[in-house]
């Protein structure tokens, strides 16, 4: 669900982009002229939020984005011309863009306080800042003329040069194949989708209105990313990929009076850490995670360490029961198989449960869960590898007379 969240909004701001820019040739005129002011405003807010989290990798992008926009306005706006910012730099520009990005992807992540990758980093823009030199100096007409080849020979469409178009192709194919060998990372998508917002912008030939409407998106979609990343960290169990405690509570919020909580411990998960190590505990960890994760009409958290909890809005105990009990076969069924030195080892993992509901008597969150933390602990005790639902005005006598959906039953 996170991850479709997450293209939802990239394909909304991406073809926003793409249509609004169709129009600006229809703005008032101050309006236009204040466009090429916007990119560095998303530029500056994304690289201080991207300072704030110790990302590296957005900076750079960023930069890029508002390093390509600065020279092509600097230069056309001054006395070296309009045609040598259209005829020289937006040629070489288009190709150094994508290729920067792709640079910047391609770097490790290690914050920004790193004395070696910063070092790097300013050798890499020293050396452009080098090669504009010898381009204002003069370079070889032939070499330009290489350059400048388009795409589709009188096609006033697509002015896109062959050169631009290989290297954006080659950093966006880099990406995908990221993106295909790593877990979800948003910053991946978010570069994904500039790449496809620059190269529509460049396609369309040298025009600074539109080329810093394009640069501004995509600094506002890097910037988003960030900040859905670090929601996503915030509120994820790293270990196991589901929503954590915070996420638990937050959720609480949004419920109304009727909603059932089930709380559920992994049995005997301190002989899993002793006997085998704590590799074998996290996988332990992460298979009942995933298991629990696929339950029907309702919502799995990692409360901590080996304790998770469901809750399900808008049921009562009778209507999630079943699907309870079929989760608790469904984690004792599955066998784990794991090696311990020369030994190969097959296991199985069982959980414990305990349900509460709330009503008119225990009607705040803090009960409910303290009920439901209740019968977990009486199906421990029990045993384990229950189910034993908790009401309000049961005794501990009578509590027993609900136990009974174990395995075999």
């Amino acid at each position: 669900m996170a991850t479709l969240k997450h293209y939802t909004w990239l394909i909304v701001l991406g073809v926003l982009a793409i249509w609004s820019s169709t129009q600006i040739a229809f703005w008032p005129e101050s309006i236009q002229d204040i466009l090429v002011f916007l990119p560095y405003i998303s530029v500056a807010l994304g690289i201080f939020i991207a300072l704030w989290l110790n990302r590296i990798q957005p900076v750079l992008i960023l930069l890029s984005l508002g390093f390509f926009n600065a020279i092509l306005l600097y230069f056309s706006s001054s006395a070296f011309g309009l045609d040598l910012t259209e005829g020289t730099l937006f040629p070489v520009l288009s190709v150094l863009l994508p290729l920067n990005i792709l640079l910047w992807i391609m770097l490790p992540e290690k914050g920004v306080l790193n004395k070696r990758l910063n070092t790097l980093v300013f050798l890499v823009f020293l050396v452009q800042a080098a090669l504009f030199y010898y381009l204002l100096e003069g370079v070889p007409e032939e070499w330009l003329m290489l350059l400048r080849i388009p795409v589709v020979e009188s096609f006033n469409v697509i002015l896109l040069s062959f050169s631009a178009g290989i290297m954006f192709l080659l950093a966006l194919l880099f990406i995908v194949l990221k993106m295909k060998k790593s877990s979800f990372k948003n910053l991946y998508h978010a570069a994904f989708v500039v790449l496809i917002l620059m190269l529509v912008g460049v396609s369309q030939g040298f025009d600074v209105n539109t080329l810093a409407w394009f640069s501004m998106f995509s600094a506002i979609i890097l910037t988003l990313s960030m900040v859905f990343e670090a929601h996503h960290i915030a509120y994820t169990d790293e270990l196991t990929g589901i929503l954590g405690r915070r996420a638990l509570m937050e959720h609480f919020l949004g419920l109304g009076k009727k909603y059932v909580v089930a709380m559920i411990d992994i049995d005997h998960f301190k002989r899993f850490n002793d006997d085998y190590g704590h590799d074998v505990g996290d996988e332990v960890l992460r298979r009942v995670a995933r298991v629990l994760d696929d339950v029907k009409g309702g919502s799995t958290f990692r409360y901590g360490g080996e304790e998770f909890t469901i809750v399900f809005a808008n049921k009562t105990i009778n209507e999630v029961l079943p699907e309870l009990e079929y989760i608790r076969r469904k984690v004792e069924s599955g066998e784990i198989e794991f090696r311990t030195g020369l030994k190969s080892i097959k296991t199985n993992v069982t959980v414990s449960m305990g349900v509460a509901q709330s009503d008119k008597d225990c009607n705040t969150v803090q009960d409910v869960l303290k009920l439901a933390d209740k019968g977990l602990y009486e199906a421990k005790q029990a045993g384990r590898n229950q189910v034993v639902v908790r009401d309000y005005f049961l005794s501990s006598s009578k509590i027993n007379h609900y136990k009974g959906l174990k395995s075999g039953e």
